[in-house]
């Protein structure tokens, strides 16, 4: 059945591929199959949902703001796939606050600031975890945590999953 799934998005992307700002954007899935599972379907294996990738590249064309998105929606794919880990996991959310901390607090490139950021989050949020199987990973991934002191996180570029122009790198294999 993955192969199908896997198929049917080689396909759809080589026929219905769209560009926005230069980047070449996979095709929204269709609904029913990228629900059926928790991590939805991911035709460029970036490690981001396509249609939470394409809702970013739609919504945002800073390349910033762009950046730290796609960052984020990575870290939640992470940290929903197995939510009774949530603590070791818990570093690629940090890593993405961390990032965006940098680029707010140090250079402020970005559109909008530290207190709209999290209106942004709230949109961004309904989108990432847009089912109830999402949801519920996503709530008991926090559960996990819950309860749990946790050290204050520094500004960091270091922590940028992506360049300047919002593209994310490949991951370093510590997953």
């Amino acid at each position: 059945m993955k192969y199908i799934l896997v198929l049917l998005s080689i396909l759809s992307t080589c026929l219905f591929s769209e560009t926005i700002n230069g980047y070449e954007l996979p095709p929204e899935p269709d609904p029913k199959i990228n629900n059926a599972t928790l991590l939805g379907i991911d035709a460029n294996n970036n490690g981001v949902r396509d249609d939470v990738e394409r809702w970013i590249y739609k919504t945002y064309n800073h390349p910033i703001e762009i950046g730290i998105f796609m960052q984020s929606a990575r870290a939640y794919n992470l940290v929903i796939v197995d939510p009774s880990k949530a603590k070791e996991m818990k570093k690629y959310i940090d890593n993405t606050s961390s990032c965006l901390f940098y680029w707010i607090y140090e250079h402020q490139p970005i559109p909008f600031d530290k207190y709209e950021y999290y209106d942004h989050v709230i949109e961004f949020r309904k989108v990432q975890f847009n089912n109830m199987k999402r949801h519920m990973a996503y709530t008991r991934y926090q559960g996990e945590l819950s309860g749990g002191v946790y050290p204050v996180l520094s500004d960091s570029k270091e922590k940028c999953e992506f360049d300047e122009n919002g593209m994310l790198k490949a991951l370093k294999g510590d997953i």
